[in-house]
């Protein structure tokens, strides 16, 4: 159904109006080894760099690093993505055949090993592979960006590597950090941000055409001002809109109820400071933007004292994790339907 496919787009004709973008990530795999694609949740990243490596006709893996299990990540389920993503692939079963023949020293390897995973990248030369919301990797003890410097300096393989929690994306890179393995090795970098608003108007218009449905002016209007060029929520508006015909407040209310169990999923990590995170985020919600010392009163009032430096380390973490910006008038949160999700349903 065009561009309100909800799924990831992998075709141009239904990937709207990012050429500058598209042309950009095609540089970077063709002249260089490594892409950083960055982005806020819903801002088409996968389906940048789904539709670049299908149109140009590059083999590639794709690992969605969203499915490692909660927690800490091993070595064995890194492994378990790889392995899956290469059974799926047709032209992967011999990188799967090579890798049970390889052989260190006197050691015949197994797929459970260890070195398993070097053996896999030297299978894959030649071709890409896609770590989708990377920074969920740093959960690891296993230095993976060891991996991908070693891959770097000495295999011929492309990575493209991608996160919406862009702060925590470059944490788990440190691509500046002098001790670092990945530092001083050149990358290109693909940033993705929200549509103007005569693009997202020119998108649900030609959304709506490319179905056949007729929506009013007066509803476009409202939408644009909801989403706020986030096309991943305007793609989540026309597929509702179309398929389910349904109205525009039930829309926002279903989005800003998912958008809201995504953070609440997010949040656990933090264990018993997830009350304080709460409190920071409704603060910010209601002032919008809100300062830093609104901020604090507000937790104050409502959980008691709050040292300084953890109310700035509380804020830092949720601007790494892309749920809060910061702008010259003050914090905010990033999303317009989360932020109504916090207001409206915490």
């Amino acid at each position: 159904m065009g561009y309100f496919n909800p799924e990831p787009k992998t075709r141009r004709e239904d990937f709207f109006d990012m050429e500058e973008e598209l042309e950009r990530l095609s540089r970077g795999l063709k002249f260089g080894k490594l892409v950083v694609v960055s982005g806020l949740r819903r801002y088409g990243k996968t389906s940048l760099i789904l539709t670049c490596l299908n149109e140009e006709g590059y083999d590639y893996l794709y690992i969605d690093c969203r499915l490692l299990p909660p927690g800490m990540v091993t070595l064995s389920s890194i492994l378990k993505l790889f392995r899956d993503e290469l059974e799926r692939r047709v032209w992967a079963k011999r990188v799967l055949r090579r890798v049970g023949e390889i052989s260190l020293g006197d050691v015949k390897v197994k797929f459970r090993d260890e070195e398993t995973l070097l053996n896999i990248l030297h299978a894959l030369e030649g071709k890409v592979v896609v770590l989708d919301e990377a920074q969920e990797l740093r959960r690891s003890r296993y230095r993976f960006d060891g991996i991908l410097a070693y891959a770097y300096d000495h295999l011929n393989i492309k990575f493209v590597v991608s996160g919406s929690q862009v702060g925590l994306l470059y944490r788990f890179l440190r691509v500046d950090d002098p001790e670092a393995p990945l530092y001083g090795r050149p990358y290109i970098e693909v940033r993705l941000g929200r549509l103007s608003e005569s693009d997202s108007r020119r998108f649900l218009l030609e959304g709506f055409k490319q179905c056949g449905v007729e929506v009013s002016e007066g509803e476009v209007e409202e939408a644009l001002r909801w989403f706020d060029g986030v096309i991943g929520w305007l793609t989540y508006f026309g597929h509702s809109r179309v398929v389910g015909g349904e109205r525009l407040p039930s829309i926002v209310d279903k989005a800003s109820k998912l958008a809201l169990s995504e953070l609440e999923h997010a949040l656990k990590i933090y264990g018993v400071a997830e009350g304080r995170y709460r409190e920071v985020l409704k603060a910010i919600a209601l002032t919008h933007p809100a300062r830093w010392t609104q901020i604090k009163r507000w937790v104050e009032a409502k959980l008691g004292k709050i040292p300084n430096n953890t109310l700035t380390a509380i804020i830092k973490n949720l601007m790494d994790a892309g749920f809060v910006e910061k702008t010259l008038e003050g914090y905010v949160i990033s999303d317009p339907i989360l932020r109504n999700g916090i207001i409206r349903f915490w």
